[in-house]
């Protein structure tokens, strides 16, 4: 697997929207859950369609239609997006008009919002695209298909110019959801996430575009490489058998940055402890999630982190764990996401 990223854009609890590099200094959180620094969508949106949009739509939009704009296309040849659950808020809403009305005489207009591919739906509208259209709706791997998804139209369409990406939010109802089944913190405080030794993770949400294609020019800001997905593994020995496959695969070394997705949950974090110890003991490690906090498809931020650290050269202290005595040259950086425990990821891109 081989494509490149043309141009980004991002909307994560950082100041990530419109950034050409990563900021010095993250923004700090205490608490259990994340939102999103949003942009003032006026000046980046029609304002008479903003009105009838949703948080996560509106995000969604926005930094497709900044990407596309940095990179200089005007319309994709694809659209191709991921999201975990949707648009939360619209569901929401529509669910609550079904018991307010006693599930008479509802307006239509929530329940259209609501379905999962409304984000590349509104996309594909406002660019009056009649191209290829999907989205990917996979839990904890729904970006990663998104992105196998782009490489195969790529295959097929070697010329093509892809428009992927992913979002997902956090409502309050979702949020008091994820808190009462155990997936989120109990406490109000999120300090630093890699000594957490409790249950629960920091509800997080974002939305990350990418213009992907096959040109290798002075446009590109990073190569993707290798990707590999599998679910439910019965066995540890199962979860190392497929990584080294990777390692093996694309000549991994210790020189290449590691990015985990550790996320403070003392349950989901003894894995990534255990495939650093054993796989990566000597690699040059970082984390992103205390960043952008957890979410269907956070992978998309990283891939954003990654994208910008390859064209900069420029990695930010607060996301390294271990202690460098000396900044090295990044020319590969490999993400490990797991979701729950459930999907395994493996991401691997390269410097251009």
């Amino acid at each position: 697997m081989a494509m490149y990223i043309r141009s980004v854009s991002c909307i994560s609890p950082q100041q990530s929207f419109g950034a050409a590099v990563l900021p010095e200094e993250e923004i700090s959180f205490t608490g259990n859950k994340m939102n999103a620094v949003e942009p003032d969508y006026k000046t980046h949106l029609n304002i008479p369609s903003a009105r009838r949009m949703s948080r996560l739509i509106k995000m969604g939009v926005c930094t497709a239609l900044d990407c596309l704009k940095e990179s200089g296309v005007s319309v994709p040849d694809a659209i191709i997006a991921g999201t975990g659950l949707g648009c939360m808020e619209d569901s929401e809403k529509f669910l609550a008009s079904l018991i307010t009305n006693n599930e008479q005489t509802l307006s239509p207009t929530s329940f259209i919002f609501s379905t999962h591919n409304t984000v590349a739906g509104q996309i594909a509208l406002l660019l009056k695209c009649n191209n290829y259209n999907f989205t990917h709706t996979h839990r904890g791997l729904s970006f990663e298909n998104t992105l196998m998804d782009a490489q195969l139209f790529l295959n097929d369409n070697p010329q093509a110019q892809v428009l992927a990406g992913a979002s997902d939010e956090v409502t309050e109802t979702s949020f008091k959801i994820l808190q009462r089944l155990g997936a989120v913190k109990k406490e109000n405080s999120a300090d630093d996430i890699r000594s957490s030794v409790s249950p629960g993770t920091i509800a997080g949400e974002g939305s990350a575009f990418f213009l992907l294609n096959n040109s290798a020019d002075e446009h590109a800001l990073a190569k993707i490489s290798g990707i590999t997905t599998f679910s439910n593994p019965e066995t540890e020995s199962e979860i190392f058998s497929n990584i080294n496959k990777f390692i093996s695969e694309h000549h991994l070394s210790s020189d290449d940055l590691i990015l985990y997705g550790i996320n403070g949950d003392v349950r989901s974090d003894a894995i990534y402890n255990e495939v650093r110890k054993k796989c990566f003991d000597k690699s040059y490690a970082g984390y992103f999630k205390h960043l952008c906090g957890e979410y269907h498809t956070a992978t998309a931020f990283a891939t954003w982190l990654s994208a910008l650290i390859l064209k900069n050269q420029q990695v930010p202290g607060y996301m390294l764990i271990n202690d460098i005595d000396e900044i090295r040259e990044v020319n590969r950086i490999l993400i490990f996401n797991h979701y729950k425990g459930r999907e395994f990821a493996l991401l691997l891109l390269e410097k251009c």
